[in-house]
């Protein structure tokens, strides 16, 4: 339902030391490959994604979020992070993150930037200044993911109001593009990626509590894909398309 809000709002994620927030995850992943010979396949994998504040200050936060996986579905094409996991971000109030600190208790200088990739995808981000209905904003930004940085573009529109139970929700919908580069599995082997991915999706964001009430999202990419399929093989080179869905859901 649409409400009845002023005609400009400020949009920014409130984050206070010690909150926790909890979210349900799904992520839906299919994929086609030229390896050696045409391939499919998909996944789907769900996780219950715990977000804890740690530090605040003038320039946004430190976030932990452990990852714990609730159930998995592979059809011919393996799931990565089928264990639990944990890792910290550096966010601006905007919700972008500007630094990978740490995955599994490792600090993210001495980790590949391929490790750390698909790290902090899922959160919209919000514009710096305050918008009215149907308002565009654009960023370009990087990241630095331990030793590394890595450029991204963002677009993002605010599309409508709604109110449940109360609550005042802004509709944002939102893309990006950066270059992308990770090892996943496949079939024939460990494949190292790289190429670039595109993400377009929707979030709605609670105003007055500063926090993301859910989104969904799809990641699409064309990859040059290198597998090594064993000691003393030679690499195999070729092509994989990955259409990558999430969504995300706050169930505290």
């Amino acid at each position: 339902m649409t409400a009845c809000l002023p005609d400009t709002v400020d949009l920014r994620y409130a984050f206070e030391e010690g909150t926790t927030t909890v979210y349900s995850m799904t992520a839906r992943a299919d994929a086609s490959w030229d390896v050696r010979g045409a391939g499919r396949g998909s996944y789907e994998v769900g996780f219950e994604v715990t977000e804890t504040v740690t530090q605040v200050d003038d320039d946004g936060a430190v976030v932990e979020v452990q990852m714990i996986p609730t159930g998995a579905e592979e059809r011919g094409l393996p799931s990565p992070g089928l264990e639990r996991r944990s890792f910290s971000l550096r966010l601006d109030p905007e919700g972008e993150v500007t630094e990978v600190l740490q995955l599994d208790g490792i600090r993210a200088v001495a980790l590949d930037e391929d490790e750390l990739a698909f790290i902090g995808t899922y959160r919209p981000s919000l514009p710096r200044e305050p918008v009215t209905l149907r308002d565009e904003w654009s960023e370009s930004r990087e990241i630095r993911m331990g030793t590394e940085t890595q450029g991204i573009d963002t677009t993002g529109r605010l599309v409508a109001f709604r109110r449940d139970d109360g609550r005042e929700l802004a509709e944002v919908v939102f893309s990006g593009n950066s270059p992308l580069r990770w090892i996943t599995a496949l079939p024939q082997g460990e494949a190292e990626l790289s190429g670039e991915a595109t993400t377009r999706g929707r979030g709605l964001f609670e105003i007055d509590g500063g926090l993301l009430d859910s989104a969904t999202s799809r990641t699409t990419g064309r990859f040059d894909v290198r597998v090594v399929p064993g000691a003393g093989q030679a690499p195999i080179t070729g092509v994989l398309r990955l259409d990558l869905a999430l969504e995300v859901e706050r169930s505290d």
